[in-house]
């Protein structure tokens, strides 16, 4: 019965290692367009949450899902994304528009699908007019 056991335990470690979740991130390229920025508010930085300011300096109207957001980790030099914003089904349907020369505060909660975050080098990630809009932060 142990043998039965332990089989079926090396089976199912096989299984869960094997599936593929390579968390490196797929965003390779970000901020790249002109005059639009996301940068963390001062002194809102909390192991749960963050208060980003995104700024539309450009000369038209940027479109973005507010809902939507992903949340990274440097490991090393490469970005590896948490699994509960990597593998969350987004709402797309609704937008809301940042009018050229205008900003706009966001509070990011990420407890709720990534935890708390730890010491290091993170980043948040939003998507603007389908373009990843990224802000790197330290937490202490």
């Amino acid at each position: 019965m142990k043998k039965r056991g332990f089989v079926l335990l090396a089976i199912l470690t096989l299984l869960l290692t094997g599936c593929g979740n390579d968390d490196t991130t797929v965003f390779d390229k970000v901020n790249t367009i002109d005059g639009v920025t996301l940068t963390l508010k001062e002194d809102t930085l909390k192991a749960s949450k963050a208060t980003f300011v995104l700024k539309n300096d450009s000369d038209r109207d940027v479109e973005f899902d507010p809902a939507e957001y992903h949340l990274e980790t440097k490991k090393g030099d490469v970005w590896k994304e948490n699994i509960g914003t990597r593998v969350s089904q987004w709402k797309r349907d609704e937008t809301e528009t940042l009018p050229a020369g205008e900003s706009l505060e966001t509070t990011v909660e990420w407890k709720g699908l990534c935890g708390t975050i730890g010491k290091g080098e993170h980043r948040i990630i939003l998507i603007v007019d389908e373009q990843p809009i990224a802000c790197e932060f330290e937490k202490d």
